[in-house]
């Protein structure tokens, strides 16, 4: 039995996959050619246009002359952006496509015999909508793959912007397309506290969660139960490594966009003090939330809250 991890992010995408065999579990992680002869464990979530209106995905040369889309993945899920003008619609369009170019090349090596385990931005509220989006992308990247262009690449490749437009249909979402294709859904921090929460490496309490990814930084207040993480309240910002290097300034030069961070003197003094500014905003608004819960439903002083607060882990994930 295969698994696919398939972290869809705003800037890179990863995939893991679990195969298991009787009651072992075997872990590794996808590698993308970068065209230049290398390997990576991430495939930026990017994809070119060129002069013909044929489509690139992820790695683009030097200097690439086309016009490249990034941040779909945000507003797919209805998360403005101020990096991007696309529409939801059209940006469902392309995340649709993104997702297609990975399955064919995980049914080439893998068949059709492999589940997709996905994260959605979403808190408790709002993860209904969010599976609904998620499954709606890869159902629907799924029938470009095996019912229009049966697994043929090649062809998915050479079709320009305008016939892909007109192939493409957005899959209503039901639960019979859920099923039909294995897909489950839960929320991204979900998916980062997991691991941690399960070894038991995060004791029982409130705790905060801060994942500074390239597009976007996820704010996760969540408790532990059973072993298991209790997501209770899910932020994001439309700022992360890309935003404190100034990278989009960069690629006006090189055509790249690369946020990893080899030393603190890369991250501009100004937005770093902004991007403080708008997670302290956060954190004061959900400490100011807690307060008013816990004072409507008990009789405790708010000392008692003020104590459970103190000293718990403020944890970090991300790029």
């Amino acid at each position: 039995m295969i698994t696919v991890g398939l972290d869809f992010g705003t800037h890179q995408t990863k995939i893991c996959i679990e195969r298991k065999e009787g009651v072992e579990l075997e872990y590794s992680f996808v590698k993308f050619n970068d065209f230049k002869g290398g390997l990576k464990y991430t495939l930026p979530t990017v994809i070119g246009i060129d002069e013909d209106t044929r489509l690139t995905y992820g790695f683009l040369p030097h200097n690439y002359k086309g016009r490249i889309i990034r941040y779909f993945k945000q507003s797919a899920f209805c998360m403005a952006s101020s990096s991007n003008a696309l529409s939801q619609q059209e940006s469902l369009f392309y995340s649709i496509l993104y997702v297609a170019n990975l399955l064919f090349d995980l049914e080439e090596q893998y068949g059709q015999m492999f589940t997709i385990q996905m994260g959605a931005p979403a808190d408790g509220s709002s993860i209904v909508m969010a599976k609904k989006i998620a499954t709606t992308i890869v159902a629907s990247a799924y029938r470009l793959v095996e019912d229009v262009f049966e697994n043929d690449k090649k062809s998915f490749l050479n079709a320009t912007l305008q016939t892909l437009k007109e192939l493409t249909e957005i899959v209503e979402y039901s639960d019979s397309i859920k099923e039909e294709y294995g897909l489950l859904v839960f929320p991204e921090a979900y998916a980062c506290l997991k691991p941690l929460t399960s070894q038991g490496k995060i004791s029982y309490g409130m705790s905060l969660m801060i994942d500074v990814g390239g597009g976007t930084t996820d704010i996760s207040f969540f408790t532990v139960l059973n072993g298991k993480p209790q997501v209770y309240d899910y932020f994001s910002i439309n700022k992360g490594l890309n935003y404190l290097t100034c990278a989009e300034d960069k690629v006006k030069d090189n055509r790249s966009l690369d946020s990893n961070v080899k030393n603190v003197i890369e991250i501009n003094a100004t937005r770093l003090i902004e991007f403080t500014k708008e997670v302290g905003r956060i954190a004061n608004h959900l400490h100011q939330k807690l307060i008013n819960e816990f004072r409507s439903q008990t009789n405790l002083k708010i000392e008692r809250l003020n104590a459970a607060l103190k000293n718990r882990p403020l944890i970090y994930s991300g790029g």
